[in-house]
C-alpha cells in the first residue's frame, strides 16, 4: 500500500515536471521551425507539450517507483 502511494506521489511530480519540460522543449522547437510571429509557435508547443508531458511524466514516474524491487516498507 505504501509503495502504491509513493508511486502515485512520484507520478504526480513526474506529471508536473514532464509537462513543464516538454512544453518548453516543444515551444523552442516549434519557434525554431516556424518563427516567432506573435508567439503562435510557442503557444502551439505549450498546448501540445503540457498534456503530452503530463501523461508521459505521470506514467513514467508511477511505473519507475511501482516496479522498483529493492524498496519495501517492511524493515529488513
Amino acid at each position: 500500500m505504501l509503495r502504491f502511494l509513493l508511486s502515485l506521489i512520484v507520478g504526480l511530480v513526474g506529471a508536473v515536471v514532464g509537462a513543464a519540460v516538454l512544453a518548453f522543449a516543444l515551444g523552442l522547437l516549434f519557434t525554431a521551425i516556424a518563427g516567432s510571429f506573435e508567439g503562435t509557435a510557442a503557444l502551439g508547443g505549450v498546448t501540445v507539450g503540457v498534456p503530452l508531458g503530463a501523461i508521459l511524466g505521470f506514467i513514467l514516474g508511477f511505473w519507475l517507483i511501482f516496479r522498483l524491487k529493492h524498496w519495501t516498507a517492511a524493515p529488513r
